[in-house]
C-alpha cells in the first residue's frame, strides 16, 4: 500500500468513529478492524499522527483519561458503560458496554 493510501485510510477510519459514534467496544473494534487487524490487544490502531484515535473517541462522546501521554489512555462511554484501554496502538476491552434497547 502506498503511503498516500495509508494516510487516506487512516483519516477515513477516524472519520467513521466520529460519524458512527460507537458506544461499545464491539462497535469500535468493528471500525478499527477495517483499517488493520489486531496485534497483541483486542484491536489495534496506530498512533503517530496529528489526529488520533483518542481525539476521535472523544468526539464520538467518550470520556478519555490520559495516563502518561497520547500512547496510554482509558476511555469510558457514559451511556453504555463500555471501558477501553489503549496502550501504544493496542486496544483492550475492559468492559464491553450495553447496547441501548
Amino acid at each position: 500500500m502506498s503511503l498516500g493510501l495509508y494516510w487516506t485510510r487512516y483519516d477515513q477510519t477516524l472519520a467513521r468513529i466520529r460519524a458512527e459514534r460507537p458506544t461499545t467496544f464491539a462497535g469500535v473494534k468493528l471500525v478499527l478492524d477495517t483499517f488493520e487487524q489486531k496485534s497483541s490487544g483486542d484491536a489495534f490502531f496506530p498512533g503517530g499522527a496529528d489526529d488520533t484515535l483518542a481525539d476521535a473517541i472523544m468526539d464520538a462522546g467518550w470520556s478519555v483519561d490520559f495516563e502518561e501521554g497520547d500512547y496510554l489512555w482509558t476511555g469510558v462511554h457514559p451511556t453504555s458503560g463500555a471501558v477501553i484501554h489503549y496502550v501504544e496502538g493496542d486496544l483492550y476491552c475492559l468492559m464491553e458496554g450495553r447496547v441501548a434497547p
